[in-house]
């Protein structure tokens, strides 16, 4: 997969002042925290500045369903495969307001088009894709200056965007964390997982 030198967005997505995002994570960190290149490398992180340093970044959803798509969910490719009540406990679910509008640089379909990206091969879960993932992730930052994040239509929600913010560009305070419900002890937020993967098939094992 061949990715452009060049990842100036035509156009930055916009996303309003007081719009309601969602967050799967790691229950150790604040909701409105953003990863410090720490943990297992996912679509888009760690995120290297041209020098190997990390960016800080922090995956987040438009719904609520759409969060646990691109965390609890996002590697299960067989409807039969189930996920385990242990591994779901480390996790927790936040809902964020955004304090000010945000400038998102666009992956959807029309955009990776023009780059000459087949969007099947760029968002396929596998470690080959990933690195060309994170190869536009940093062209972007490097590119769009202004942009806030990235922002591309869930690839196992298909009713959600999902969007990967730039903590260098945000601070914690520009997000504000609205609730946060650990998995563990919050019945409400493994219902919530639970009805998430129902819709899919995927059910979680307790």
């Amino acid at each position: 997969m061949r990715i452009p030198e060049d990842a100036r967005a035509v156009r930055l997505h916009p996303l309003p002042a007081s719009t309601t995002l969602y967050r799967v994570h790691d229950a150790n960190y604040a909701g409105n925290a953003f990863n410090p290149c720490q943990g297992k490398p996912s679509r888009f992180a760690p995120l290297l500045d041209g020098h190997g340093q990390c960016i800080p970044t922090s995956y987040a959803a438009t719904t609520l369903d759409g969060a646990p798509f691109e965390s609890v969910f996002r590697g299960i490719q067989d409807k039969y495969e189930s996920v385990r009540r242990e591994d779901v406990d480390k996790f927790a679910i936040s809902s964020l307001k955004t304090a000010t509008a945000l400038e998102l640089v666009p992956l959807f379909t029309p955009e990776l088009l023009r780059w000459r990206i087949d969007p099947s091969k760029f968002f396929r879960p596998s470690a080959k894709a990933y690195v060309h993932c994170r190869t536009l992730a940093f062209r972007a930052w490097r590119d769009n200056p202004g942009a806030h994040g990235l922002v591309w239509s869930s690839v196992r929600d298909s009713q959600a965007d999902a969007m990967l913010l730039f903590g260098d560009r945000l601070n914690p305070s520009d997000l504000s964390l609205t609730s946060s419900r650990p998995v563990r002890t919050e019945s409400t937020a493994l219902g919530d997982l639970e009805t998430a993967g129902q819709r899919a098939g995927l059910a979680i094992v307790r």
